[in-house]
């Protein structure tokens, strides 16, 4: 794993051994290829963050800050390291439970990026649907993306499954057997209420 562009361009990723499945190069690029300037100095949260390899990225290329937050110390700890070996600035990473983070955060993100563990069968946990259904809604600023990496079939990787009362699917892109799934506040339904 490596930055894929920017100021860290080509930094080599070091990921915790068998607890994180990192977003592969070639979907964090084609993510960051969709957002292209809207990354430039926004305000990033990056939940379940692993390696921390999506807030690195986005710090690469010209956000303003990046959250990073996930719940193993040994993921906390190489996201430290790698933001470390970086060089950039604007990065912060929390050791925290990310639902319970995002009941207890006031900032707020115009981006938000969760890469939970995924919901692989029929009654597994389905944390994107917990955080849309939760208050993740109240971090964004307007016109603000909440960007969720699922399986495909299931959760909200289920296409019948991906509405949320007061949310707009504004993009969807699948690579393999992974969705990625580009959220943002329905403005149009909140001023009709």
């Amino acid at each position: 794993m490596r930055i894929i562009a920017g100021a860290a361009k080509g930094l080599p990723i070091q990921v915790p051994r068998g607890e994180v499945r990192p977003t592969q190069d070639r979907v964090r690029e084609a993510l960051f290829n969709i957002l292209g300037s809207v990354i430039r100095e926004a305000r990033v949260l990056d939940l379940f963050c692993g390696s921390g390899s999506v807030g690195i990225e986005a710090l690469s290329r010209g956000a303003s800050s990046a959250r990073m937050v996930d719940a193993s110390r040994n993921s906390v700890n190489m996201a430290k390291k790698n933001l470390e070996r970086s060089g950039l600035s604007g990065g912060s990473v929390v050791l925290s439970d990310c639902l319970q983070f995002v009941r207890r955060d006031f900032a707020q993100y115009d981006i938000i990026f969760a890469d939970p563990p995924y919901c692989k069968a029929i009654g597994d946990r389905d944390m994107i649907a917990e955080l849309i259904n939760d208050r993740v809604a109240d971090l964004l600023t307007p016109g603000g993306y909440f960007i969720a990496e699922a399986q495909l079939g299931y959760g909200v990787g289920d296409t019948h499954r991906r509405d949320f009362p007061g949310w707009k699917l504004t993009d969807t892109r699948s690579y393999g057997g992974n969705t990625i799934l580009f959220y943002q506040k329905d403005t149009q339904q909140q001023s009709e209420n």
